[in-house]
Order: structure tokens, then sequence, then C-alpha cells
């Protein structure tokens, strides 16, 4: 878990340990107080009237304690449990994640040697499932650790970024018009190329994708457009929620990782409606002074 998280979660346990602690006191206290009152006032009440009271005060007053006392402990047990179950989910999680990543990368690479010997389509065919399967276990581990995750800032070349995913999609035609450098983390900055990339392939069966990026002060700003079937649903949703469309195979995982890596490496990711196709904008920084 993140710094971040942990100090979430601390809080958590920390303002149900408060709420404890100041409702069980104010309770404990109003029931000394009321017992104390009518002690004070025992000299004008009739005796057999002040015992019944008093032992009703005793009696309930202790019961409803003894709920605050336990039920306010519970809570803050289960809080804390919570926060324990929550901690090792995502660590089980993530660390099952990169193992089996590891196993995916590595038959990967023994696909792509067997589609190199033997260049059939049923290779091919299979080269494109690992790849499928390889940015979708991908994906899930960005999910599992979104929170714990730090990204290290580097100066990056868009045309090595794209370079080296280019194999993946051999019948995409890729076209980088400029190159550009930003600061960004290159593990996640793969990722983001990675998700248009399949988006544009696979939803929407695009033959080429264009980069165009453009100098705009301390930023770049990375135009990518596709020849697909676009998109003709709610653009607000898009990268802001997991969703199902009937033009959309997946539910918009690819493009809700794209938009919050793009967001923690100090960008902007816009979608925009167009006639035909698909486009986007990303905004990037240069790490210029």
């Amino acid at each position: 878990m993140s710094d971040k998280g942990l100090k979430s979660a601390r809080i958590k346990v920390g303002l149900s340990l408060v709420w404890f602690l100041f409702t069980f006191s104010m309770v404990f206290w109003w029931w000394i107080f009321l017992l104390h009152q009518l002690d004070v006032m025992s000299e004008i009440v009739d005796s057999a009237k002040y015992t019944s009271v008093r032992r009703m005060l005793l009696w309930e007053g202790a019961v409803l304690v003894s709920a605050v006392f336990f039920g306010g402990l519970m809570l803050v047990v289960l809080t804390y449990r919570e926060r324990r179950r929550n901690e090792q989910l995502r660590n089980f999680f993530s660390n099952y994640s990169h193992d089996l990543k590891t196993s995916l990368t590595r038959l990967r690479l023994r696909t792509e040697i067997l589609a190199e010997k033997n260049p059939s389509a049923e290779f091919q065919k299979l080269l494109e499932e690992t790849s499928r399967l390889d940015l979708q276990l991908e994906n899930s581990l960005w999910l599992a650790r979104i929170d714990s995750q730090k990204l290290s800032y580097e100066k990056i070349k868009i045309s090595s970024v794209i370079g080296a995913l280019r194999g993946e999609w051999p019948e995409l035609e890729i076209k980088l018009h400029q190159d550009a450098t930003v600061l960004a983390d290159d593990l996640a900055l793969k990722s983001v190329f990675r998700n248009i990339f399949q988006n544009a392939w696979l939803h929407g069966q695009a033959q080429k994708v264009d980069i165009r990026p453009e100098l705009n002060g301390k930023s770049w700003q990375i135009t990518i457009i596709d020849d697909g079937r676009g998109f003709s649903g709610d653009f607000k949703s898009l990268g802001q929620q997991l969703m199902r469309s009937r033009h959309m195979n997946g539910n918009g995982l690819g493009l809700f990782l794209t938009h919050d890596l793009v967001q923690r490496m100090r960008g902007q990711m816009n979608f925009h409606q167009v006639s035909r196709g698909f486009q986007l904008s990303l905004q990037l920084p240069t790490g210029e002074a």
C-alpha cells in the first residue's frame, strides 16, 4: 500500500477510535451525572420512588454504556481488520499478476520466434492474441498498484516508444509526423501508447494511426488520429469510468488507465468527436525549465 493509501487507512482507524472514545465518554459521563443528581434530590424524593428510579438508571445506564462500549470497540476492530484485509488482497493480486506477467512475457517471446520462423496466418493470430492477453494483464497489474506505483520521470523520445511497440501490431500503420521529447515515466508512457494502439486496432478496426506532436509552450500537444470506425457513445464517460458499449468489446479499462497515467505524469488527455475515425490528444510536459 502506498504512503497515501496507508495514511488514509490510518485516518479511518483513527477517526473511528476518536468517535468511540468521545461517544463512550459522553454517555458514561451523563450516566454518572444523572446518578449524582438523583442522589442530590434524594432528600426531597420519596424513598421508595428514589430506590426504583435509581435501580432503573443503574441497569438501563449500564446496558447503554455497555452497548456503546462494545459497539464502538467492534467498529474500531472491524475498521482495522478491513484495512489489513485490503492491504493483503492488494499485495496478493499485485504479486500474482507480476508472476503471471513474467510467464506470459516468456510465452510471447517464444511465440514471436515461432512467428518469425513460420510466418503463417495462424502464428500471426496466436501472436496477436498473446499480445492482447499481455496487455490485459499489464492493465490489471497497473490497476492493482494504481495507488502504490511510483513513477520515475525522465526525458523520453516518442519515436523510441513507438519504435518499441510497432512489432505488436504489424498490420497497423503507425506514422509519426514529428519526434518529441517529453518528461514521463518510460513504462507508463509505453502502457499509454499500447492501450491507444490496441483500442484503435481491436475496437476501432483501424488500419492507420497518425501521431502529430506540436510544441505548445512548455508542453507537447500530441494529437492521435486513426481511420477506424470511431466511437458514437458518450465522450464524457471515456477514460472516466469502466463501461460497456455496443461499439466496444471491452469495458474501457485501457482508456481508464491511460487517462489516469497521463494525469499522474502531469499531463492531460482529451477525446475529440470527429466525423470519421477516433481522435484524442495528449498533453505532456517537455521537462524544460
